[in-house]
């Protein structure tokens, strides 16, 4: 298991990938929008088509809303930003960025999941830091933070920055040594490991998403510490079992990709510190985004845009 972060962490990091998503959809949006004739044909089904027409209807219908809203609270947070004279540094973005790798295996990792995901690429991310930086500096322009506040923080921060080796994992879990040895022969003759976690394994909770464990530190206190004592020698692509349970039962396991740690220190700016300390005594984002709004007379015409 990953360490605890403070709930308003947690919501800023939840915002953060909400942020990304609309980006992505709306770039997705305003690529329809410039592609041409909206009466040509994108996709065939059989012998219909969808046309852009149809298919812009049903990103606007999806997304339309909430990009429209993400717009305007970019434009009324740079407003305000320079109503306020603030700035935001290379060094801020750099940090912000380093953080959003931090469950990455390297940072080219990260943006290839951005790229692929949701289209964006470097340039789009340092410019949705800087927004999110904006808003965050807004929200605390008036909260104090001491220099040895500041201090304090960066050490702290450096002791948690240690990662752990992290792996994705599969199951099958059985009742008895005897289905775990026909998923393991299933297995070595050629069927999916999906497939037959599908049809065998008894854990409820991962057995229609094909044993998908997830992403587990190697130390992870909440898995069986049988399993992850086979694993700490398997490779990406492994398979081992069956291995019995202590808490009963039988499992067969798959390694599928491993984190390796990064390295334990993780610089971080006085300014970004100053901010994250001052966010803990802030009025959540979405308060701030929704006052601005209102302050700059921003609001959407129609319900459906």
């Amino acid at each position: 298991m990953t360490k605890d972060k403070s709930p308003l962490r947690t919501a800023v990091m939840v915002l953060i990938i909400v942020i990304i998503m609309l980006l992505g959809a709306f770039w997705v949006i305003r690529a329809v929008q410039h592609s041409g004739s909206n009466s040509s044909a994108v996709a065939v089904v059989g012998n219909d088509t969808i046309s852009d027409d149809q298919w812009t209807a049903e990103l606007k219908k999806r997304y339309g809303q909430e990009i429209l809203l993400q717009m305007l609270n970019r434009r009324v947070v740079s407003m305000e930003a320079q109503t306020l004279h603030i700035g935001v540094s290379e060094q801020e973005i750099d940090d912000n960025l380093q953080e959003r790798m931090s469950g990455y295996s390297s940072p080219e990792a990260f943006y290839k999941e951005m790229s692929s995901q949701f289209g964006l690429s470097r340039q789009d991310l340092r410019e949705e830091s800087k927004y999110q930086i904006e808003l965050e500096k807004i929200a605390t322009v008036n909260i104090q933070v001491s220099d040895e506040q500041v201090n304090q923080y960066i050490q702290q921060n450096e002791q948690q920055s240690d990662q752990k080796r992290q792996y994705e994992l599969a199951w099958i879990k059985t009742d008895d040594e005897e289905s775990a040895s026909e998923a393991v022969q299933r297995i070595e003759n050629g069927d999916s490991f999906a497939d037959i976690a599908k049809q065998m394994s008894t854990d409820g909770f991962s057995s229609n998403k094909g044993g998908a464990l997830g992403w587990i530190d190697d130390d992870d206190p909440f898995q069986p510490s049988e399993v992850m004592k086979a694993i700490q020698t398997m490779q990406p692509g492994d398979i081992v079992g069956p291995i019995k349970l202590s808490s009963g039962g039988y499992a067969v396991v798959q390694v599928i990709d491993i984190r390796q740690p990064q390295s334990a220190h993780l610089e971080i700016s006085p300014e970004t510190a100053r901010r994250k300390i001052a966010l803990e005594q802030a009025r959540p984002l979405n308060e701030i985004e929704q006052e601005l709004r209102k302050k700059y007379s921003a609001y959407i015409l129609s319900a459906k845009p």
